[in-house]
């Protein structure tokens, strides 16, 4: 179950599922978290934008990892990420004391938790990424880097533009059908189903659960940043990382 959380009056969403998980941390942020401040560009000076909600998962800015996200379908880990942000739109992390952060404002948030190993992967999928099945490289690396299976996988799918509000233009739907997707399965018309296409190829893969927050950042610009509907340049964070020790 996906749903608000509010602590020291701080506000943020989180799946119940997840929440289980010893030593896990992760949050999805909102309009009422993100302070929607310019984003420097370094991580430790991004991680200022969101000081309250840090403190109060505990995690220090300099443990965050950050993408300069491209819309691609490219993964990096900790070892990629320098001083100078990597392009890419994926994050994959293997053991405790690292988190990473994916920043969206329509475009669909996916974190790959393989909760035996303590290892997760966190993928930023708009229609670029989910046509080039971003979610799935990142679920495959995940699987070989890490030597675990599809099936003790935990995969959730955050708010995100949903199909009743994304109308596409044709070449965007017909380089999913060039890239193996079945339109008949992730559209409707002209409008595409980011969640639905995501969810197509995690379940080839095996992923033995699959969350979705269900939630439309379109319908919901009044909780959530929306690029599409109100041209929104603040972001809303995916946060994920393991915390050493175990602890949640």
């Amino acid at each position: 179950m996906f749903r608000q959380l509010r602590r020291q009056g701080i506000s943020y969403y989180a799946f119940s599922e997840l929440k289980e998980i010893p030593g896990l941390v992760h949050a999805f942020t909102s309009r009422r978290t993100d302070l929607n401040l310019p984003d420097a560009g370094k991580p430790a000076e991004v991680a200022h934008q969101k000081p309250g909600l840090l403190e109060l998962l505990n995690v220090q800015p300099a443990e965050l990892l950050t993408v300069r996200q491209i819309h691609s379908d490219r993964i990096v880990g900790p070892a990629d990420c320098g001083p100078e942000r990597p392009r890419a739109d994926g994050i994959l992390l293997a053991g405790p004391g690292r988190f990473g952060v994916i920043r969206t404002a329509d475009c669909m948030p996916i974190l790959a938790v393989a909760p035996r190993v303590r290892a997760l992967c966190l993928v930023h999928a708009g229609w670029r990424g989910t046509r080039d099945h971003i979610a799935r490289k990142g679920v495959e690396k995940l699987l070989q880097d890490c030597r675990t299976e599809a099936k003790d996988l935990i995969v959730a799918m955050g708010p995100a533009i949903r199909i009743c509000c994304y109308e596409v233009g044709e070449e965007v739907l017909q380089g999913f059908r060039q890239q193996g997707h079945d339109l008949g399965r992730v559209s409707r018309g002209r409008h595409l189903d980011l969640a639905a296409a995501n969810r197509a190829d995690l379940e080839d893969l095996g992923v033995g659960c699959i969350l979705d927050a269900q939630m439309c950042t379109a319908c919901r610009a009044d909780l959530f940043y929306s690029h599409r509907k109100l041209k929104d340049s603040g972001r809303m964070w995916a946060l994920a990382g393991f915390r050493a020790g175990g602890s949640t």
